[in-house]
């Protein structure tokens, strides 16, 4: 499938690099559908499954537990909610209520497109509407989604965040996909220019990094040495502009591992039941 997408995009910018660039937006915004692993069925089977209306969209929701305070888990891009399973039985156990959510075009929520603005507004419509959240743990483009709703519409019962494996900015994440597809420098430079178009300002002007000064909260940040991804370089980065911030170092996870890792994830669960008690 990639092979085939690096030929006709070197086909459609010896045509014209503004129309690629055009067409590599609408697939940059255009995730996968992520299958369920059989390893999360038997915990998906559990949950209590809801729907959420945002806008345009509906957002699948799930519920473990009847405790007050939850914890919300946010995955990332491409990905879908019972990618946290291994989360929800450490979260359980530690009195916290587990919700999860499918960002729009993820999972079982609508729509064919999605961006950080849709995965942040999902953030703040489950806190909204199954709350008090009291902490959040977000992976890859759910971290970033997770620090830039925390930085600019906070809700007020959260006390505590998790970011895992998560990216610098947009620019990082349009770049990777750009060297993904082989894109020459005009379409390259064609995609950065309708991603400006269409959203104001530039793929390096989305920064998780330069809003996450604002966070007054305990952040703790899980990353791999191995992170193929996200490179390590950039939680390295990250750690100095964060007032209370924390860094669990993994090895041999790369991106996406330590999701199903007993001793991360007993690390992350300390770590909220620490800081995220109302």
């Amino acid at each position: 499938m990639r092979l085939r997408l690096v030929r006709a995009f070197r086909l459609a910018s010896r045509v014209s690099p503004r129309l690629a660039g055009r067409l590599a937006l609408e697939l940059f915004l255009l995730p996968a559908r992520r299958q369920l692993d059989a390893v999360d069925a038997p915990v998906l089977a559990r949950a209590r499954a809801s729907r959420i209306r945002l806008a345009a969209h509906e957002l699948q929701v799930y519920e473990w537990g009847t405790h007050a305070d939850a914890i919300l888990l946010m995955h990332g891009w491409g990905s879908h909610a019972p990618r946290f399973g291994a989360f929800v039985d450490p979260l359980l156990a530690a009195g916290f209520r587990v919700l999860a959510v499918d960002a729009p075009a993820h999972g079982k929520s609508t729509g064919r497109q999605a961006t950080l603005e849709l995965f942040r507004a999902a953030l703040g419509a489950v806190a909204g509407a199954r709350g008090p959240v009291r902490g959040i743990v977000g992976h890859s483009m759910g971290a970033s989604a997770t620090v830039w709703q925390m930085a600019e519409s906070p809700p007020a019962e959260v006390q505590a965040i998790v970011l895992v494996g998560m990216p610098r900015d947009v620019a990082f994440m349009m770049d990777s996909f750009a060297g993904a597809l082989e894109l020459d420098a005009r379409t390259r430079a064609a995609l950065v220019a309708a991603f400006t178009h269409r959203y104001g300002s530039p793929p390096a002007a989305f920064s998780a990094h330069a809003v996450a000064g604002r966070l007054s909260m305990p952040v703790l940040l899980v990353h791999d040495r191995a992170d193929d991804v996200a490179p390590f370089a950039h939680a390295q980065a990250l750690l100095p502009v964060l007032a209370r911030g924390e860094l669990v170092t993994t090895d041999g996870f790369a991106h996406s591992g330590a999701l199903r890792d007993p001793p991360t994830i007993a690390r992350i669960v300390d770590f909220l039941v620490r800081n995220s008690r109302g």
